[in-house]
């Protein structure tokens, strides 16, 4: 979820993740206009202005995917508020999670485990974009007007202007009055989803809360982007290793509650060679399989080689230091021996 989708309040909340919406559309069937009936272009731009002249909306949908040998419901809550805040709460059959940002922080929380992570001030000047529309508009070609749950509708089929993009068909259906979203589809050839919109509210109360990690269930990891060694240093309380022998591109300042990692980038004349220093960290390297024993000038490390790609790390008063290359268990060794 990013919150550039702050503006497409209910788009945002239900339709982006399941296909093409896009304001601006560029065509429409000219023979219906001249007959009174407005073109496809002009229903989806009073759509796009609907929504995004709404503060707030919330509202309630239920989507269901479909194909050959099988059928799967979900419903869909969803909240969301100017500039930058959304929040969607989905429960089916066999699962249910919660997701949202409150323009500084992205959050998930499912049944079994949870995730959040601050944005960057890049990021949150993103979200607050007053035009976050797609590049890649679609055209609109409005086939006539139908009913769903008893009100009247245009029905719009969709197609990207990009004839290079290999679309779904995507169908809308948006009321005749006052240009609500009560339906869509799409169909890849081999699935198809249907989402029905059961309610919708512009311009509610909603409280910030709404938007806010759980904080008993969320743990919170900040991550901030260096470009120097100093900078870096300066960062933390733990001491970095350098490698002379690469030249520093970047280093990532990862923290969480229960731990902090420094993620030290270099090229190394043309190879990628991370440098990682961190505490809290041999919980999850207990259970790492595979390992293998070596020494690190006399430092007893281990050895993990896979995907073409080697690690070696050691631990030392709870700050594990480690060095990952594209290459072999030795060229790892060799780089972190020159620390």
């Amino acid at each position: 979820m990013t919150a550039d989708t702050g503006r497409k309040l209910a788009i945002v909340a239900v339709f982006v993740t399941i296909g093409l919406l896009a304001a601006g559309a560029v065509a429409g069937m000219s023979g219906l206009s001249e007959m009174g009936q407005p073109s496809g272009d002009d229903v989806l731009e009073q759509t796009e202005q609907r929504y995004d002249a709404a503060e707030t909306i919330t509202g309630t949908a239920t989507v269901t995917v479909t194909n050959d040998s099988e059928s799967k419901a979900a419903t869909v809550e969803y909240a969301a508020a100017e500039p930058n805040k959304t929040w969607a709460a989905v429960t089916s059959e066999n699962r249910s999670y919660e997701m949202g940002t409150n323009g500084t922080v992205v959050w998930a929380v499912g049944e079994n485990q949870s995730y959040a992570r601050e944005l960057t001030e890049e990021s949150v000047a993103m979200n607050d974009t007053t035009d976050p529309v797609p590049e890649e508009n679609v055209t609109a070609t409005l086939r006539g007007t139908e009913e769903v749950n008893s009100e009247s509708t245009y029905v719009l089929d969709l197609e990207p202007t990009n004839e290079s993009i290999d679309a779904p068909n995507t169908t809308l259906w948006v009321d005749t009055e006052d240009y609500r979203v009560h339906k869509m589809t799409t169909d890849d050839g081999t699935n198809r989803t249907e989402l029905t919109v059961e309610e919708t509210n512009f311009n509610v109360s909603i409280d910030d809360s709404q938007f806010a990690p759980p904080a008993d269930r969320v743990a919170v990891t900040t991550v901030e982007t260096y470009d120097s060694y100093d900078a870096a240093q300066s960062a933390t309380d733990m001491d970095l290793p350098a490698y002379e022998d690469g030249t520093f591109e970047e280093a990532r300042y990862i923290s969480r509650p229960d731990s902090t990692a420094v993620a030290q980038q270099y090229d190394a004349d043309g190879e990628n060679v991370t440098v990682l220093t961190a505490t809290g960290a041999s919980s999850y390297l207990d259970d790492s399989e595979n390992g293998t024993a070596v020494q690190v000038n006399g430092q007893n490390a281990t050895a993990i080689e896979r995907d073409d790609r080697a690690v070696v790390y050691w631990t030392e008063d709870d700050v594990t230091t480690g060095v990952v290359v594209e290459g072999t268990t030795d060229e790892a060794i060799a780089v972190a021996e020159e620390l």
